[in-house]
């Protein structure tokens, strides 16, 4: 039988690391407290006010002992665990993964690194070993320098491709110090393949993982032998991928970036309710408020949007198991507020059943360049100048003197959240 791995002349072969900064947000809090990250009991808590309030992140100990995870809410934790919780500070995360991510490119260039997260980093170190070393000699001065000038403890992957990096860091390098492993091609069949379950894999959601069960594929090893043609018939593209990447093959290249095609491109924002909305006016403000954001968005990049999309997420699933919907309409290519206001309000009142919602989302797709204005029989062409030019100047006094200087009344009333999202970053206490 012939192999992937057969030819190994055709086998992309660099020198990647998968960087991450072990529970970021928790070890950032740990030692804004004094404490050693890896010894501290800390859990970040989105939105404290609120019992439904989400766990963003949890250090070691707390994840050990107590089980606590991302998504966990404030209510799960009990008063006898030994636990502080703390409010997120987002800038300073923000702030904090720049430096480390210019530490890191010190040993390489910026061209060679690859942000993947707020807490995880690709870098390509194939041309560095002259000045730094062996791979796992540049691993430990990175670890070393970053713990050094910010106190944060990283984990390393590394491997041959950025597939096999990740795969390293996660099943293999997170796991004990020196937070450091490597996984090569001859790794493939003693650990690649031995890789528990589906999900567990980079790349394979649970969705997938379920279309794979049903063509009688229940593991990697099982991904790896499967017929490459029947899965290209089952899933495209992707199924091309899931085969060789069950190889440990990845030729992604770092300095290679996707830009897509500006009618490919797509505004929106989504929102976590902090409790059950069960009331179309409460739902249909939170919408328009988030109608309101991706419009503002729209006339800064100067550009119109055709596609008016909503999603709606159900606080439980529903008798058929859906967790939620989506829809979305046509409508003339246009970025005013008002415009989207009316399309999703007529999407939301002919899709919703009455489900109690806890997250909602608006977007807007297939974009282009107001090259033209396109008149219509039903609105006079002064009274959408006056209203495009009243726009402009809301998004000017608002980017002057911030949102709040000037919101739309239903954001007046309990129903409304954009006033205190509107200082918040990344949806999280700045």
């Amino acid at each position: 039988m012939t192999t992937p791995l057969d030819d190994p002349t055709r086998l992309p072969v660099h020198d990647i690391m998968c960087i991450d900064c072990k529970s970021f947000f928790a070890s950032t809090e740990a030692i804004r407290h004094g404490e050693y990250p890896l010894a501290a009991k800390i859990v970040v808590l989105s939105r404290s006010e609120s019992q439904g309030g989400l766990i963003l992140a949890a250090s070691p100990d707390t994840k050990r002992d107590y089980g606590v995870k991302l998504g966990t809410r404030q209510y799960e934790i009990k008063l006898d665990m030994d636990i502080q919780l703390v409010e997120p500070h987002m800038a300073d995360y923000i702030h904090l993964n720049y430096r480390i991510s210019k530490i890191i490119q010190q040993f390489t260039d910026e061209q060679h690194t690859f942000i993947y997260s707020i807490d995880e980093l690709l870098a390509d170190f194939t041309h560095s070993h002259a000045l730094f070393g062996t791979n796992d000699e540049i691993a430990f001065k990175v670890q070393q320098r970053i713990f050094q000038e910010t106190g944060i403890i990283t984990t390393v992957g590394m491997g041959p491709n950025p597939l096999m990096a990740k795969l390293a860091l996660d099943n293999a390098a997170k796991e004990s110090a020196p937070w450091r492993a490597y996984w090569g091609y001859e790794d493939v069949e003693s650990k690649l393949w031995r890789i528990g379950s589906l999900t567990d894999f980079w790349s394979i959601g649970s969705r997938t993982a379920k279309k794979l069960e049903n063509l009688g594929i229940h593991s990697i090893y099982d991904l790896a032998h499967s017929n490459r043609k029947k899965l290209k018939q089952n899933f495209g593209v992707l199924g091309d991928a899931l085969y060789f990447h069950s190889w440990g093959i990845d030729y992604t290249d770092l300095t290679k970036r996707y830009v897509p095609r500006a009618d490919n491109r797509g505004y929106g924002n989504n929102q976590v309710l902090m409790h059950d909305y069960t009331n179309q006016i409460e739902i249909e403000t939170v919408l328009f408020e988030i109608a309101d954001q991706v419009a503002t968005r729209l006339r800064k990049h100067n550009v119109l949007g055709e596609i008016i999309g909503i999603s709606v997420g159900f606080s439980e699933p529903d008798s058929q198991g859906h967790s939620g919907w989506s829809t979305q309409t046509k409508i003339d290519p246009t970025n005013e507020t008002n415009d989207l206001i009316r399309t999703v309000k007529y999407l939301f009142e002919n899709r919703w059943q009455g489900n109690a919602l806890r997250n909602l989302g608006v977007r807007v797709n297939r974009i282009s360049q107001p090259t033209s204005f396109q008149t219509s029989l039903f609105e006079d062409v002064k009274h959408h100048d006056a209203n495009l030019r009243l726009e402009n100047t809301i998004d000017q006094i608002r980017s002057r003197y911030g949102y709040k200087a000037l919101v739309r009344g239903y954001s007046k009333t309990n129903a409304g959240t954009a006033i205190d999202r509107s200082t918040l970053v990344g949806g999280h206490q700045a």
